[in-house]
């Protein structure tokens, strides 16, 4: 896929793939060690363990569309820059601290530089509209790899160096994305005389009245809760229903995310050069409808996995996608600001995917299968009439 691009393009692509992929590093290889590390530390207790978990995602939620709106204001390389030192610093900071308070601190730091949406405001911004999908299917991509390694070898690696090792790994890779992006990707060329929208506290109502953006928001929430509950529910029956201990489920969890990937390139291609956005979109939530569907019909192993295996199908029919339309729909003068509101709804369906796994894990799975089922019968009717405006498919004519 990277053959479609220009040199330069090439160039923003692996840069901005690398940055997302060292934070979603950061992220995913110490989910699966972090809880009991934290036990150790001095003046633990459960609650600060779960805040010291979560104020990472509170702080990226919160800070999304500050971070996006200064990217639109000051540039968006400066706005990266300053957000990844703060994520260096926090990394190294959670390496070394041996108290609970401090550890809190310490990823306080890491979530406070909220810069997703800056990252792909600025791929948007140098990439051609017409390979643009196909960029976010590059990040997209790394993000499935990431979480496939992590699975693999974070307990591996934690348990050979021990947890701090991997702190201070993240803190590496993230100075040499900071270099990276600083020496060879370019500012994107925005002179005031060229703006048609000014930044200004003003904008964030032309965001929360754009039809567009609510449903695109809308679909990235209900995607990242149904990532969450999945995976907060999931490996619990797997352990306790099934009797499969933790260190087997990489085996079930890295064929589907591979079989995913796979399926994602050809159908990004698809959407993007033959305008079949509608298709792949439509045909991503119903894989996440059949998946609840398959678990509660089936009511065993072969339902789990198929839930499994159904749901990252659809999941990488849709990540690349639904960013894609949410930068044809947005103004280049408020992208980052869009893009902060987007991220936002992200890290809140997370919240709420958390919330409903939690729920389900408590007092049965009914919880989880009826949120699944009527959410995602609910979204592929909203999907299909926003497809059909006019005003939308003006937009989604193939160019190039």
């Amino acid at each position: 896929m990277l053959k479609e691009f220009t040199p330069e393009e090439r160039k923003v692509v692996l840069g901005i793939t690398f940055a997302v992929s060292v934070r979603m590093l950061g992220l995913f290889l110490l989910l699966p060690v972090l809880s009991p590390y934290l036990r150790t530390l001095e003046n633990s207790t459960p609650m600060l363990i779960g805040l010291a978990v979560g104020i990472y995602g509170f702080a990226q939620a919160f800070l999304q569309i500050p971070f996006g709106y200064l990217s639109d204001k000051y540039g968006r390389k400066p706005i990266i820059i300053f957000g990844m030192l703060t994520y260096l610093v926090g990394s190294l900071m959670g390496g070394w601290v041996k108290d609970i308070y401090l550890m809190v601190v310490a990823r306080f730091i890491q979530g406070f530089g909220a810069v997703s949406s800056a990252m792909i405001a600025l791929s948007a911004d140098l990439t051609r509209e017409e390979v643009r999908t196909r960029a976010f299917a590059h990040i997209g991509a790394s993000i499935g790899l990431v979480f496939a390694f992590s699975i693999v070898f974070a307990p591996v690696l934690a348990g050979k160096f021990g947890v701090p090792f991997l702190f201070y790994l993240t803190a590496f890779l993230t100075f040499l994305s900071i270099l990276y992006l600083w020496l060879f990707i370019p500012e994107p060329k925005v002179h005031a005389k060229d703006r048609e929208i000014n930044p200004s506290l003003k904008n964030f109502l032309l965001i929360l009245k754009d039809k567009n953006q609510l449903m695109l928001n809308f679909s990235i929430g209900v995607l990242h809760a149904y990532l969450v509950s999945i995976f907060t529910f999931l490996p619990y029956e797997l352990v306790y229903t099934y009797q499969i201990p933790k260190i087997e489920h990489w085996k079930f969890y890295l064929p589907a995310v591979v079989l995913s990937l796979a399926i994602m390139v050809p159908s990004t291609i698809v959407a993007e050069k033959k305008g079949k956005f509608k298709e792949v979109f439509l045909l991503g939530v119903l894989f996440s409808f059949l998946g609840f569907l398959f678990h509660v019909l089936f009511k065993n192993l072969l339902g789990a996995l198929a839930m499994l295996f159904m749901f990252f199908i659809g999941f990488h029919l849709l990540e690349p996608i639904v960013p894609s339309l949410l930068t044809k729909f947005t103004h280049r003068d408020i992208r980052g600001l869009s893009l902060g509101f987007f991220n936002t709804t992200q890290f809140l369906g997370s919240f709420l995917g958390g919330l409903v796994g939690g729920l389900s894990i408590k007092f049965g799975p009914s919880y989880l299968f009826g949120f699944g089922i009527v959410s995602s019968l609910l979204w592929l009717a909203i999907t299909y009439l926003w497809f059909e405006r006019e005003e939308v498919q003006a937009k989604l004519v193939p160019k190039g």
